[in-house]
């Protein structure tokens, strides 16, 4: 067995405590704490900076389930795993490595500009580290895996830095009208479903793609104004965890809503998970900001 993919030296390392500290690390890296993260970041920790960063985090988590289905790499086997999460889905690339370099590496590099600039790369490397490992130590992916997440993380990085980075480029974005924003988008994700290499129990993650929409219409929505807490740095904070309750609670409605409805048609339960995941990023972008105003009288600033 090539070093690639020999797993026989993770049982070794294994303790009660490293078994409970891994599975902890490895929760940092599935969508529950993905998402929740991005909604109290949005709310507490910059909205210009979260919009970007989850508008990446989801490109980056649509290519690598397209890339999953695509090649159909199977995991180790089953007798090294201590993460059922993983369910039926395949190896390479991994998602959580790739995920951890594109979400950690963008906020690292979104304060280059301040004092915190060190800390925060030593600190994205660190997580980015301890993910990678967490997926070889739980037994769910190989080396080849988890250095494939790594490079295509790197890759979907540079490009979105490079593009933000190019001043034609970005002003062309930042000016287009959001008609042709979100049908430029709505195109990309019509391709991506068609193309998409279903089979079975393996279908696109409509509902993020929907979620993505969503997030850039709430975005156009809010017409460039950023959320800004009432309050303090504690009570900022309060406030952001309040909403982020609220928001799993509205990611809670929006999932299992469709699931409820119980739709035969594959076509229209497909529209139906789409149009749910747009309320979903709509809600947490527009609407909650919209509400929280009208309650405080200052939950916005241009």
């Amino acid at each position: 067995m090539s070093l690639w993919n020999d797993m026989s030296w993770v049982p070794a390392l294994r303790t009660p405590f490293l078994n409970q500290m891994f599975e902890l690390i490895t929760l940092m890296g599935y969508p529950l704490f993905l998402i929740m993260f991005l909604c109290f970041g949005y709310f507490a920790l910059g909205s210009k900076r979260f919009f970007h960063t989850a508008m990446l985090l989801m490109a980056t988590g649509l290519l690598n389930a397209w890339l999953k289905d695509f090649y159909q790499d199977p995991r180790p086997a089953a007798d090294y795993a201590l993460d059922a999460g993983v369910g039926t889905s395949y190896g390479w690339p991994s998602g959580h490595m790739q995920i951890a370099v594109v979400l950690w590496g963008y906020l690292a590099y979104s304060v280059r500009h301040t004092p915190y600039k060190t800390l925060a790369y030593w600190a994205a490397g660190i997580f980015m580290a301890l993910q990678g490992f967490s997926r070889l130590y739980l037994g769910v992916h190989d080396l080849g895996d988890v250095t494939g997440g790594f490079i295509l993380g790197c890759v979907c990085l540079y490009a979105y830095v490079a593009a933000e980075n190019h001043p034609r480029l970005s002003r062309g974005v930042a000016q287009l009208p959001v008609s042709q924003a979100v049908a430029s988008l709505f195109v990309l994700q019509l391709l991506y479903v068609v193309f998409y290499p279903s089979h079975l129990e393996h279908e696109a993650p409509i509902w993020f793609a929907g979620a993505m929409m969503g997030w850039l219409l709430g975005r156009y929505g809010m017409q460039g104004a950023q959320v800004n807490l009432p309050g303090n740095a504690f009570a900022k904070l309060l406030v952001a965890a309040g909403l982020t309750g609220l928001s799993f609670i509205w990611m809670a409605l929006t999932t299992r809503l469709p699931n409820a409805l119980d739709l035969a048609d594959t076509a229209v339960a497909g529209v139906v998970n789409y149009g749910f995941g747009i309320l979903f990023g709509w809600g947490i972008i527009y609407l909650l900001p919209k509400v929280l105003s009208k309650i405080t009288g200052a939950a916005q600033t241009a």
